[in-house]
């Protein structure tokens, strides 16, 4: 539901990607090439796709460090929640676990998500109808013009074939006149069409013939009808927002002017005044295209028509460096989009996690859960055998909520913010829980799931480095974007439960290469109590929003004599789904599956 949000706010940093374009366009006028200011355009085309793409970009360390500084609540994941658990060792006979939890942000309201919904939807709808009856008009002009072959109109038709070899075009592009034009146009990306007005041999000189062919093949040498396409159905997408369709107006005049470019360097200097003269004999019968077409049009207004005057007045052939400086730029400009990419990104990665190849069994536990929506995940290391118990619910990426706080520990460690056994102390700003009211060490901060504890190890360490860690772990999608105060609570870091004792088995066995001695610190921590069936680690998570319990987590380790077992139990249910309940399910199956 939050989508239309997100996907509004995406907008205001694609505005200013656009105003960086259209600045570096205006100022390097003189030395960029006509195709280059031309070739920005599909850079800026593939960032408007970027919203709409269901994964993360791939180049993410500039933005992090960006989101470091930024950072502020209003940017931050709409749904954000801060979940704690406090757990305590129990007897052999019985585990005791009680979770805290508290809705620092609550969730905006479903109706406003909804009312975005229906508006955007409801304008691309109309945008779209509108380009449903351009494709219609476009489609009888083509019914209703006639082809021109030898048999038809020999002599035009030779001039075109003559258009057609001196472009070196090998591809039978089909010709048609219309009575219901004035100016020539071209259209079609897998069958390229040209049709141009009945007259034209009667109004126009042979040269000039050649001159409008030339101009409309080179539309289709540029393949000018991908991007025409595509701009129709980003201009949909994006119909709400004026700036986006100006820079697209902005884009069909540097189409132009880069097709002229093409056609001087064909004809030749001598020519360069006849076809500026052909422009200007025409410009009254040139109209502007369609408003929202596929359609590549001679036409323009005549503001652009004075504009292609004026450039081909001062028209000069590319130098060998403003090719060079040309390239340079576009390159910067990809560079760019890359690097800032996920300030446009509004899909999480993925929304599941498939697990294909491995050894694994359905496991029927659904006794222990009883009506509530819940999955639980046993991995034997030794064995390297998965028993699962509901695999669809498994495989979904949920937010890991105070679970995460294993791996920000252990980064932590590794960074040498904290030892296990040094103490953060405490600011004097009062908590929510007496136990949180206290200096902290590692393994009491990680028992009592103290928040501030874990927020200040975030900050201490940054998004960027925090990012490395979480891709190191291959911690679920692995999206920090969140911010750096509740990324993991209820926004936008996922994992699902099988990716949870994944990530558990490649920590007992230290696959990352760590300090062993931090992995130890981190196992310690963990430990809640000796049963009968071995020895407990874990450690609860609880999702919170609008003050209704959402998300409940509770995983771990089990040592069973030789054997190691990874498990994972999460429950989903609104206002009843915690982490207390989720590891009395856990205890309750364990007791009686080993």
């Amino acid at each position: 539901m939050i989508f239309p949000i997100k996907f509004f706010i995406c907008n205001v940093f694609l505005t200013i990607l656009l105003f960086i374009l259209l600045s570096v366009r205006h100022l390097m006028k003189r030395q960029l090439t006509p195709h280059a200011r031309y070739g920005l355009w599909y850079v800026f085309s593939a960032a408007l796709l970027l919203p709409f793409l269901p994964f993360q970009n791939f180049s993410r360390e500039l933005f992090y460090l960006l989101a470091s500084k930024i950072s502020h609540p209003a940017f931050s994941r709409q749904i954000s929640a801060a979940a704690a658990e406090n757990t305590a060792p129990a007897g052999t006979a019985n585990l005791w676990l009680q979770d805290f939890s508290t809705a620092m942000n609550t969730a905006p309201n479903p109706w406003i998500s909804r009312f975005l919904w229906g508006i955007w939807i409801a304008g691309g709808c109309v945008a779209a109808l509108y380009l449903v009856r351009n494709i219609f008009r476009i489609c009888l002009l083509r019914k209703h013009a006639f082809p021109v072959t030898k048999q038809t109109e020999p002599e035009l038709y030779q001039h075109y074939v003559s258009c057609l070899r001196k472009l070196h075009i090998h591809r039978s592009i089909a010709l048609y006149a219309s009575c219901q034009l004035s100016s020539p146009v071209s259209y079609g990306l897998l069958r390229p069409r040209i049709i141009i007005p009945r007259d034209l041999d009667i109004l126009m000189t042979e040269k000039e013939i050649q001159y409008i062919f030339l101009h409309e093949l080179q539309h289709y040498r540029h393949r000018d009808a991908l991007l025409n396409n595509l701009s129709c159905l980003l201009q949909i997408l994006y119909w709400f927002n004026p700036l986006i369709w100006y820079g697209f107006r902005q884009m069909q005049k540097d189409r132009e002017l880069a097709c002229d470019s093409a056609v001087m360097e064909v004809i030749g200097q001598e020519n360069y005044a006849d076809y500026g003269f052909t422009l200007i004999r025409y410009a009254k019968a040139m109209k502007n295209g369609m408003f929202l077409s596929p359609l590549s049009s001679l036409g323009g207004t005549k503001k652009l028509i004075h504009e292609r005057i004026t450039a081909i007045a001062n028209y000069q052939r590319a130098s060998a460096k403003q090719k060079i400086r040309s390239g340079f730029f576009l390159l910067l400009s990809v560079s760019i989009v890359l690097c800032t990419s996920p300030l446009f990104m509004v899909q999480a990665s993925s929304s599941t996690y498939r697990l294909t190849g491995r050894n694994h069994e359905p496991l029927d536990v659904s006794t222990y859960f009883e009506d509530r929506n819940g999955t639980f995940v046993l991995y034997d290391i030794t064995a390297d055998r998965y028993q699962i118990y509901n695999q669809e619910m498994s495989e979904q990426r949920v937010s890991p909520d105070s679970t995460y706080k294993i791996y920000c520990a252990l980064a932590a460690l590794e960074e040498n913010l904290i030892s296990p056994s040094s103490i953060q102390r405490w600011d004097g700003t009062p908590q929510i829980y007496d136990a949180w009211n206290r200096d902290q060490t590692l393994t009491s901060a990680m028992q009592n799931s103290v928040n501030w504890y874990f927020r200040n190890l975030d900050r201490q360490m940054g998004l960027s480095a925090l990012s490395s860690y979480f891709r190191k772990f291959s911690y679920g999608n692995c999206d920090l974007t969140g911010g750096i105060e509740n990324y993991w609570a209820e926004s936008s870091l996922k994992i699902s439960p099988i990716e949870q004792v994944n990530v558990l088995a490649d920590l007992w066995q230290n696959k990352w290469n760590l300090n062993p001695q931090n992995i130890q610190a981190v196992k310690d921590s963990l430990f809640l109590s000796e049963l009968s069936i071995g020895t407990l680690y874990g450690k609860t998570g609880t999702g919170n929003v609008d003050g209704q319990n959402c998300n409940g987590w509770f995983i771990g380790f089990l040592e069973n004599d030789s054997k190691i077992y990874c498990f994972a139990t999460n429950l989903r249910d609104e206002g009843t789904a915690d982490g207390s309940s989720a590891a009395q399910i856990t205890i309750d199956i364990l007791n009686n599956i080993l």
